[in-house]
């Protein structure tokens, strides 16, 4: 009886060890990019800025997800798809085991966003990128337009524009996070029940 005592803790602190930490060891997975033509194609919003405020409405908890949403304002400078008002807020997963993008604050960016669900979402594996480093987008582009409108009061859109929904680029960042959960807890069980059979097995040996 001792021994199956020892084994079901074994198995249970284990699991709530695996289950309760943070998820940050997988890696998102994207298909290669396509040009920057298909990239305009494929996002409802294309545009150029400087990020001013992150704002994460999870940090302090204790239990988070990789998949939890950061909120991203940004100054727009030049925009070639979608709004022309002076500041965007997207939306992208917190950590790019999700496929979400590590926006840095005060640093300007090229982004190519998605509406969904009146939001527009950013991911890793958009043409996303420092601005800095888009050089060949930024030249085929051109030049962009200037805001012409002024913001809502929460940043985001006052008029819609037309979406066009390409996300075969993507990895859902939900399923994938559903995909991690699930490995984390048929590797504890089997963490678990392996350190538990060593156990009992050296038990038994004292024994005899």
């Amino acid at each position: 009886m001792k021994v199956l005592h020892w084994l079901i803790s074994i198995v249970t602190i284990t699991f709530i060890f695996f289950a309760f930490s943070p998820t940050k060891g997988f890696a998102c997975s994207c298909v290669p990019l396509g040009t920057v033509q298909e990239g305009v194609e494929g996002s409802s919003a294309v545009f150029s800025g400087k990020v001013v405020e992150i704002v994460d409405p999870n940090q302090n908890k204790k239990i988070q997800s990789s998949a939890d949403l950061v909120e991203v304002k940004i100054a727009v400078d030049q925009s070639w798809k979608g709004s022309n008002q002076s500041e965007l807020i997207v939306y992208t997963e917190r950590d790019s085991a999700s496929c979400g993008f590590n926006f840095s604050l005060n640093e300007e960016y090229i982004v190519y966003a998605n509406e969904v669900d009146g939001q527009l979402r950013v991911n890793l594996c958009s043409r996303t990128a420092e601005l800095a480093a888009a050089t060949e987008d930024l030249k085929e582009l051109g030049e962009g337009e200037k805001p012409a409108k002024e913001s809502s009061p929460d940043g985001k859109e006052v008029k819609k524009s037309e979406t066009v929904e390409k996300l075969g680029n993507q990895v859902n960042p939900d399923k994938q996070d559903n995909v991690n959960q699930r490995y984390i807890i048929f590797t504890s069980l089997g963490i678990g029940l392996a350190v538990g059979m060593v156990v009992a097995f050296i038990m038994r040996n004292k024994k005899r």
